[in-house]
């Protein structure tokens, strides 16, 4: 039986026809297979609607059937459709596919390629890698891409190659990451990019090492890496043999002196006193020797081979009995000096094992960018690399354990954590007030521990429920028949393990929040929530999803139905005439654009600010509203005329912009003001629309204000995210800030420590007027403050009225 064909939609399209599943409309990016036939449901007039070139297809992230006409979709290959599948936003799928050549090229990577990854989601940089595993990891079709980290990006990863309990290649805890092929580039360096020319002032005997790989009939070969599954890399080019020749070998015991055209002497030292062993070659002669064709990048070595040589010399008995390994932090002589192991092998000067080290600082008459005469063992910054005898190296002894790498999110469940433990709390516990609120939410080891890339779940969470219960309903709901047999287990896990005990006795453990996480990626096909860094939405709409929340709030644009919403993220163009915004004109301006409005007051509102992606942002400094005024963005609701506060008729879109009439705010008018607007020359071609009054609302009617209230604030700076918080007390405002990473105990495998510091200092900003601010140096604002004003992500909202009824 041959496979199904496969399509991704190129454009947003929408069926003439209700399907089965309720849903009419395919986004672009979205995945979808040939089905047989339309559905049998289908009505002979609604039948008639589809031409016989309508492809029937079914898309696969909702199962749904739908007719689509062929320009709006395109066929792919099974190879594609793995590769896409992987990526679940359909945007990015879309950009992904639509990026043809880098489409195909991380189609041909191979193991052991040089490549750049995304390492989070939240931020747009790049860290360099070696591809280490591509397929699947979960028993699904899509294709993952397993990468080792290297250089700066060292540490900054979410696993050891290790993936849902199986084990797909090897490195150090927090060095890997798997990531689909969207967030994946080959790694050109520059120095591939074009093959340096012969010219008369190259070396005798080095123009052949250098354009070999572009001359010779001889087959490429690259280091080979000790992976599973008989995954392998290729081996480093050999140097030339004449240029082998230049060198003359000086043997005397230990001691092994490679003198060359260089008037430095360059040694492997006895073992007494070791010494690095360099690379003689320096200028133009070894820029010569490193110059290869853009068709075959010099390939890096990370692991040790797996051909035996390293054995026979029980080099990885030196290794486990050191507790040493790739990417293992070691310091040689003494005083000491600090690097990263980042190749093992050997060299044809020395019998013994060789380790390749990426220094911490670099030396530019000792050290080079990961060559050694002439042949490159791997990559990274200038001046950084340094080889020196395996036995020579020892731990790190700023950091090292001996105990050795370990899985960090079983390790997050063991008895290590015993003292960090937080107890679990049966009795339902409201947010403490005033005194209380301080003394139990404050000071180190309070709010929730932070382990393993959680910070955005423990911000969020910290956001929501510390000192607020306007979300308490999620904890309440009693399971009904559409809930499945884990459900009354995930709400109670949340109620009883996280957020009871955080109210009770202001402190959370990793371990309760590490079993929320596993529920979450054990709920969708989305992969990470265990180890991975997201986003704070993605986390929100999955725990919506997994618990069956009911959206916060609707809103809709006229004659249209209502759509259910947990957040609302704001989009906007930049307003130049405004530097620094408040939150209530943001939303406003948001609204106002897209002609929207909600059906009814939140009981919730989460506004997520404008960003250009999900790394630049569109104003420098937001102003959180500390109290939101919807009124005027209600359907259905007596509003004010923007002029004389009466009873408001009608309301003009088009009127917004303009700054001579009440700027800055909706524009809405009664009859006579209306009219009177409306004849000036600059305004007549506006095209008001009528308000819908509720009945027996009448001019005399006493309008009522709806105001929603600031009670935190999600921040991100650098990929991680804190948290404001604003307590109950009475009278004045206290705000507090949490950062569940704030310090850290035991080094590399040690503890985080969360923190909840008060800022009273806070309060004054947020009270201050746009004008205010911008007369304030930047630099004498407190750094809470500044953290508060400049680094908003999210601003939660509460109605007071409405928070324990909704």
């Amino acid at each position: 039986m041959s496979s199904p064909n496969f399509y991704i939609a190129v454009n947003d399209y929408s069926t003439p026809l209700q399907n089965p599943g309720g849903k009419c409309r395919v986004e672009r990016g979205s995945l979808l297979t040939l089905t047989a036939a339309p559905p049998s449901n289908l009505s002979r007039k609604q039948g008639a609607l589809f031409h016989s070139s309508i492809l029937w297809l079914r898309v696969y992230e909702t199962e749904e059937v739908v007719g689509v006409e062929p320009e709006y979709v395109r066929e792919i290959g099974p190879t594609v459709w793995r590769i896409l599948l992987a990526v679940t936003d359909t945007e990015e799928r879309y950009a992904f596919f639509m990026d043809h050549k880098r489409l195909q090229d991380v189609m041909n990577l191979k193991l052991g390629d040089n490549v750049r990854v995304q390492v989070k989601s939240s931020s747009g940089r790049k860290e360099r890698g070696v591809l280490c595993y591509k397929g699947s990891v979960n028993h699904e079709q899509e294709v993952l891409f397993g990468v080792q980290l290297v250089g700066s990006a060292v540490g900054r990863g979410f696993t050891d190659g290790t993936f849902g309990g199986h084990r797909f290649f090897h490195c150090d805890e927090n060095c890997g990451v798997f990531v689909s092929g969207s967030r994946l580039e080959r790694d050109r360096p520059e120095s591939s990019r074009k093959p340096r020319k012969k010219d008369d002032n190259t070396p005798a005997g080095h123009e052949e090492s250098a354009l070999r790989s572009k001359n010779s009939q001889e087959p490429h070969t690259k280091p080979t890496v000790f992976m599973p599954r008989g995954l392998r890399q290729e081996s480093p080019q050999k140097t030339d043999e004449k240029d082998q020749e230049k060198g003359e070998l000086l043997h005397s015991g230990e001691e092994r002196i490679v003198k060359r055209c260089s008037p430095e002497e360059h040694s492997i030292q006895a073992e007494g006193n070791p010494q690095p062993l360099t690379n003689p070659l320096e200028g133009e002669e070894a820029q010569n020797l490193n110059a290869t064709s853009e068709d075959h990048p010099p390939s890096s070595l990370y692991c040790p081979p797996s051909d035996g040589s390293l054995s026979s010399l029980s080099a990885k008995g030196e290794l486990l009995s050191k507790g040493l390994e790739l990417n293992s932090m070691v310091e040689v002589n003494d005083p000491p000096i600090y690097g990263v192991i980042r190749w093992i092998g050997h060299i044809p000067e020395c019998s013994e094992p060789i380790a390749g080290l990426e220094m911490e600082e670099e030396r530019p008459s000792a050290y080079t960018d990961g060559t050694y005469i002439g042949v490159r063992y791997f990559q990274c910054g200038p001046n950084k690399a340094l080889f020196v005898k395996l036995r020579n190296c020892r731990p790190d002894s700023r950091f090292y354990s001996l105990h050795g790498p370990t899985n960090q999110i079983q390790r997050c469940n063991s008895i290590a954590f015993r003292e960090y433990a937080s107890k679990c709390v049966e009795e339902n516990t409201p947010p403490a007030t005033d005194h209380e609120a301080v003394e139990r939410l404050t000071g180190w080891k309070k709010g929730i521990q932070g382990h393993c890339n959680s910070c955005y779940l423990d911000a969020t969470l910290f956001c929501i429920f510390a000192c607020s219960s306007a979300l308490d309903t999620i904890l309440l709901r009693p399971p009904d028949k559409n809930d499945n047999d884990s459900y009354t287990d995930t709400r109670d896990l949340l109620r009883t393990e996280i957020v009871n005990p955080l109210r009770k006795n202001g402190y959370v453990c990793a371990t309760k929040v590490m079993a929320l996480r596993k529920i979450l990626e054990a709920a969708g096909k989305s992969t990470g929530f265990t180890n991975e860094e997201k986003d704070p939405e993605e986390f929100l709409n999955r725990l919506f999803q997994v618990l069956r929340v009911e959206p916060l709030f609707y809103i809709r644009t006229p004659k249209k139905k209502p759509q259910g919403c947990i957040f609302y993220q704001i989009f906007m163009e930049k307003k130049q005439s405004v530097d620094v915004p408040s939150v209530q004109q943001l939303l406003e301006w948001s609204m106002v654009t897209g002609d929207l409005k909600f059906t009814e007051v939140p009981s919730c509102l989460i506004i997520q600010m404008p960003r250009n992606g999900k790394n630049f942002k569109m104003f420098n400094t937001i102003i959180p509203s500390q109290e939101l005024d919807i009124t005027d963005l209600l359907e259905d609701t007596p509003r004010q005329c923007s002029i004389c506060q009466s009873l408001a008729v009608v309301e003009c879109l088009e009127c917004y912009e303009d700054l001579g009439i009440t700027p800055g705010h909706i524009k809405q008018y009664c009859a006579t003001c209306n009219k009177q607007v409306h004849l000036h020359r600059q305004r007549c071609g506006h095209q008001p629309r009528d308000l819908n009054m509720p009945e027996n609302v009448n001019g005399q009617a006493v309008l009522q204000r709806q105001n929603l209230q600031l009670y935190a604030v999600l921040c991100i700076e650098t990929s991680h995210y804190v948290a404001f918080i604003r307590m109950n007390t009475h009278g004045r405002p206290l705000w507090a800030f949490f950062d569940s990473m704030a310090d850290r105990e035991g080094g590399q495998n040690g503890f985080n420590i969360p923190r909840v510091t008060p800022c009273p200092e806070v309060t004054e900003y947020l009270e201050m007027t746009a004008m205010e601010l911008q007369q304030e140096d930047q630099k004498s604002i407190p750094t809470y403050a500044r953290r508060l004003l400049c680094d908003a992500y999210m601003c939660m909202y509460y109605s007071p009225d409405l928070a324990l009824y909704k």
